[in-house]
């Protein structure tokens, strides 16, 4: 007889989101890790100055906080002392030269920090989080559904009609394009992360999404 129905190799935050799903189904999991402690890239460490702990290496939780999955489980982990917590200035980024540069919540403030950093850059921002206001409900019904799914496949026709092929296309095309070339100076596009125009972005928050408003 088994013990288990499921054994998860790697306990990182996919692992530990499945083993939790099963176990509501009422599976018996059991999720095997090598390290001393689990959460694979979730991890909070002491590794700067004494007493600062931070964040090592994910940041940020907008895809794990804005899918089915937080729906389904997001009150148990709550009721076990699981919580988000927002930070008025969300991002910073050290650039090479030493000098270092803090993004908010606050849009207006962005504009006037882009722009602090290359004359136009603000104006720039703020027409490109205006396209990305207007796509927002396309872009996170994507982000935060199943891809592979009669809901998604229904989504993207629905928006291939109101786009046109051609339209839609381009859209995907440009929201797999780094942002950094839409900043004026090399100071500025040192600044956008790897992000891609409509919000495809390897350190997407919702913190910036908030942003839009």
């Amino acid at each position: 007889m088994n013990l288990y129905d499921y054994v998860i190799v790697g306990s990182g935050i996919n692992a530990l989101v499945a083993a939790a799903m099963l176990g509501k189904k009422g599976a018996k999991v059991l999720v095997l890790e090598r390290n001393a402690s689990v959460g694979g890239c979730l991890r909070t460490e002491e590794i700067t100055v004494p007493g600062f702990r931070h964040d090592v290496m994910a940041t940020t939780m907008v895809l794990f906080r804005t899918s089915p999955a937080y729906a389904l489980i997001g009150r148990d982990l709550e009721d076990r002392g699981f919580a988000l917590a927002d930070s008025a200035l969300p991002t910073g980024v050290l650039r090479p030269d030493g000098s270092s540069v803090i993004f908010a919540m606050d849009r207006r403030r962005n504009v006037a920090t882009f722009d602090a950093l290359a004359a136009g850059d603000g104006k720039t921002f703020a027409r490109e989080m205006d396209v990305l206001g207007r796509d927002a409900p396309f872009l996170f019904a994507l982000l935060g559904g199943d891809l592979w799914s009669l809901k998604s496949a229904r989504l993207i026709a629905y928006e291939g009609l109101r786009r046109g092929l051609r339209g839609l296309a381009a859209w995907f095309g440009e929201a797999l394009t780094t942002a950094r070339g839409y900043s004026r100076s090399p100071t500025a596009r040192r600044t956008s992360g790897r992000c891609g125009r409509r919000g495809f972005c390897t350190a997407a928050s919702d913190q910036k999404a908030r942003t839009l408003r």
